[in-house]
């Protein structure tokens, strides 16, 4: 007979919604640091490339088109434009998904309990907002069992929109 030594109730702190292709998009740091340097501006491969030497991640641009071509297929960037020079088409790549890459500190839920107290009772509205809307119902009822994952997408869709008008 085996007797529990341990136990205690674990919280979901964090929230990340993400599509398994998105995830696999993820797959290399190399990655999420492209994704952070077009978060700023439309970027070229090569500017891309030099971007990422500096800041000590030497990619040789070929490497970085692989990468590009994995994340525009995971959805996580778009060409943004095209231009042609000397006869030849060079390609500008934005993020569509921000990805921060700095590390929140340990503490931080102790830190902003009040803030995110706060915060979550105002979320909580605006979710409850979202379930009781009839157009947020009929796309829940043709995604089935994915209705969480669905109003925390379109609370993320609608933080980035905020973010990009509040930008401090």
């Amino acid at each position: 007979m085996s007797e529990t030594l341990f136990q205690k109730e674990v919280k979901v702190r964090r929230i990340t919604t993400l599509s398994s292709q998105a995830a696999r998009g993820l797959g290399d740091p190399a990655r999420l640091r492209i994704l952070e340097v077009l978060a700023h501006k439309p970027m070229t491969a090569e500017e891309i490339a030099k971007a990422l030497a500096g800041s000590g991640l030497k990619k040789a641009t070929t490497t970085v088109r692989h990468h590009l071509d994995r994340l525009k297929r995971a959805g996580l960037i778009e060409t943004a434009r095209m231009v042609e020079v000397r006869g030849a088409v060079m390609k500008y790549y934005s993020a569509t998904m921000k990805a921060y890459g700095c590390n929140a500190p340990a503490d931080l839920d102790t830190k902003a309990a009040r803030t995110i107290s706060d915060t979550s009772v105002k979320m909580a509205k605006v979710l409850n907002g979202i379930y009781g809307d009839k157009r947020f119902a009929a796309i829940a009822e043709k995604e089935g069992k994915c209705k969480e994952f669905l109003a925390a997408e379109i609370m993320n869709a609608a933080l980035a929109r905020a973010i990009e008008v509040t930008r401090p």
